[in-house]
């Protein structure tokens, strides 16, 4: 057998590792992002190579750094060595015991060195810790699931199996033969021991190298199958969002970012503009006019830059008709060859906006109508029109019978500022009137878009507004044409939509229009049946439940704020005479001048009453019992000196009064007019035709 020097095959050993932890060390640097475990694996050839080195030294160096340190350094490496492999395998081991054992040995090496020097016994500690570790790492390659790691790790298993048998042949080796305290000289077979180790590593850092590779093709392949799949997705995603794009019921386009140049666009995008396609492709947004106010999209532009999306922005657009529209704009940032672009989808919610109009529209006009005359409610519904269409004028025509109409109302703008004809309201023979009437001769809605070019037109009356073009629309109620609607000098022209529009409005403001006549027709009705509720049917004066009522409030009024109040009563002296000898006739014209006399002679804040028969009276706010009985003396003299009832009578009419006043212990009208009631009787016991006001002597 050769005779080989242990310093020399631990010098070789050194070289080895040497060159081992440089191969390590490129494969840390180049594939340290993509798996995890090489650093510890590089660091254990490092201690190792560092380690062999400090034992080739022995003799030269201290003990402690050729014994303690150098085998602490190989027992630490052949550790991070396990503890690599099983990050870099993904394998997730708890190492707090292997780091425990790791003190054990360097406690017990360290007395072996220093204590008790024995070489046997630190070759038998050092060899069994690298059995127990490498032992591990055996147990963990064979316990793996992974199909395709079980595969590229089987080389690995069987050099960890031969490592573990080599160090378990050095123990038995340490045990049975007798190896002294020099190191150098430990026995012919120790110096193979080390040839082992040495061809092991090496083989380890091969295999760990073709490991590497091997997971980097994997992962290759991995990624290229990713790829694969990916561009698959890609492509589908790609034609679907082709189809959602050009098949999208909204419009949509892509733009870019910097100056709005559109790329691409639908056709429900080219629709709602108006424009064709090729005036669409190659301009811009702002170009296209489709902002009403430019400075939006700045705003727009500004909130996305910042964000990279806006979601339902709303404002008002303009096609190429020169339309508003009004659009709901949704937008996110896309990259586009490096550019930045966008996507855009628009939302056409001018109908819906329109209803919600129309909606707000009813509402105010209801609400207006509650205190505004009809031609005021025309008025305004005209105002809302002319808001609605962009049109500058507006009249509302009322038909009269078959062969006659007749206006209404104009807008406010159109009197105030366009139209200046004297009359307000003036009637239209139809069979004269101009084009404007054919919505009532052809009984459907008519637009004239091109007013000048008409033959059929006729002048226009004295201060009548050129007419650029105009839309009438009949109202129908019951399948008969009542009213029409005109508006004009839109600045583009009228559409279908407009029609439309001013066709629900119309009708729905005829509606209440009809409303409103029936209210004030009931209103009127209820306002005579209350007046004649109220009203004596002979003299037109109040009746006894309306001076009663009146009276009440009266009352009530003279003891919060404390005022006066006096109260007249009179009755027509002798009339039962009257009746028996001139008829009744005559006596309901005494009624009637009385009546008369007294609501010429009084205040208007007072109030005249029949209470009954041809008795009256006379509620006198504010007065005094003095005051009172100077009212009732000169309404006395003028109903003796009436010559009205001189003459048609040929007699003497006479009144007798009673005056009371209120007082606080007074608790109704009730009480006062009896108070007024005795002092009557009084004057007419006294010779009647006369004034006598009320004492507590009388009651």
């Amino acid at each position: 057998m050769l005779n080989l020097d242990i310093r020399t095959v631990l010098l070789s050993y050194t070289l080895c590792n040497l060159i081992c932890a440089v191969v390590t060390l490129s494969l840390w640097r180049q594939n340290r992002s993509r798996f995890g475990g090489l650093g510890l694996c590089m660091t254990n050839f490092i201690l190792n190579f560092v380690g062999i080195l400090l034992l080739s030294l022995r003799g030269i160096i201290s003990d402690f750094l050729s014994i303690l340190v150098g085998n602490t350094l190989l027992a630490a490496g052949t550790l991070f060595l396990f503890m690599g492999l099983s990050v870099f395998l993904q394998r997730k081991f708890n190492q707090i015991h292997n780091f425990i054992l790791l003190g054990i040995y360097i406690g017990l090496q360290t007395w072996y060195v220093y204590g008790n020097p024995d070489l046997q016994i630190r070759t038998i500690l050092f060899s069994t810790l690298i059995v127990i570790y490498i032992g591990q790492m055996v147990w963990m390659l064979f316990t793996i699931e992974d199909p395709f790691i079980r595969v590229f790790v089987r080389e690995l298993r069987i050099i960890s199996i031969f490592y573990v048998l080599l160090g378990i042949a050095r123990i038995i080796y340490a045990i049975f033969v007798p190896m002294g305290n020099d190191f150098l000289k430990t026995g012919i077979f120790e110096p193979y021991i080390f040839l082992g180790f040495q061809v092991i590593y090496i083989s380890t850092t091969f295999y760990f190298f073709l490991m590497v590779n091997k997971r980097l093709v994997h992962k290759l392949e991995m990624d290229i199958q990713d790829f694969k799949t990916l561009e698959s997705a890609l492509k589908v995603s790609q034609e679907k969002f082709l189809k959602a794009f050009v098949n999208s019921p909204d419009p949509m386009l892509i733009t870019k970012m910097e100056d709005g140049f559109i790329l691409d666009a639908n056709e429900a995008f080219v629709r709602l503009v108006g424009h064709n396609r090729n005036e669409v492709l190659g301009s811009t947004t702002v170009k296209l006019g489709i902002w009403a106010d430019p400075g939006e999209r700045i705003n727009v532009m500004k909130h996305i830059d910042s964000f990279g999306r806006l979601r339902e922005y709303e404002f008002v657009g303009i096609n190429k008709n020169g339309q508003k529209l009004n659009l709901v704009y949704s937008g996110e940032t896309i990259n586009i060859n490096n550019e930045k672009c966008l996507i855009s989808i628009l939302q056409d919610v001018t109908s819906q906006k329109n209803n919600e109009r129309l909606l707000n529209l009813r509402l105010e006009l209801w609400e207006y109508s509650a205190s505004h005359s009809i031609i005021d409610l025309m008025t305004r519904a005209l105002d809302m029109i002319e808001e609605l269409t962009s049109s500058k004028i507006s009249f509302f025509h009322v038909i009269v019978d078959e062969k006659n109409m007749e206006h209404q109302a104009w807008s406010t703008r159109t009197k105030n500022i366009f139209c200046k004809m004297q009359n307000e309201s003036m009637h239209r023979n139809l069979d004269e009137a101009g084009v404007w009437a054919d919505s009532v001769r052809q009984e459907k809605s008519i637009v004239h878009n091109d007013f000048k070019s008409l033959k059929s037109k006729k002048g226009y009356p004295e201060g009548h507004t050129e007419i650029i073009r105009e839309m009438t629309v009949p109202i129908f109620y019951k399948n008969k044409i009542e009213a029409v609607i005109g508006v004009g000098n839109k600045e583009t022209e009228y559409t279908k939509k407009d029609v439309e529009l001013i066709e629900n409005v119309s009708n729905m403001v005829w509606t209440i229009i009809r409303q409103k006549q029936a209210d004030d027709r009931i209103l009127q009705l209820n306002e005579k049946l209350e007046s004649l509720a109220m009203t004596d049917e002979l003299t037109k004066i109040a009746n006894r439940r309306a001076f009663f009522i009146k009276g009440a409030e009266e009352i009530i009024r003279a003891r919060r704020y404390h005022l006066p109040l006096s109260v007249i009563m009179l009755d027509i002296d002798r009339f039962k005479l009257i009746n028996d000898t001139l008829g009744h006739d005559s006596g309901d014209y005494t009624l009637q001048v009385v009546a008369a006399i007294l609501l010429e002679g009084v205040r208007e804040v007072d109030s005249v009453g029949r209470l009954g028969g041809e008795e009256f009276g006379v509620l006198l706010p504010n007065t005094k019992i003095e005051d009172a009985m100077k009212l009732a003396e000169r309404l006395r003299i003028s109903i003796a000196e009436n010559d009205d009832l001189k003459t048609k009578l040929k007699m003497n009419i006479t009144a007798s009064f009673g005056v009371a006043e209120y007082q606080l212990q007074i608790k109704n009208l009730d009480e006062l007019l009896k108070n007024a009631d005795t002092a009557m009787y009084k004057a007419k016991n006294t010779g009647r035709n006369r004034v006598e006001f009320f004492t507590i002597e009388l009651s």
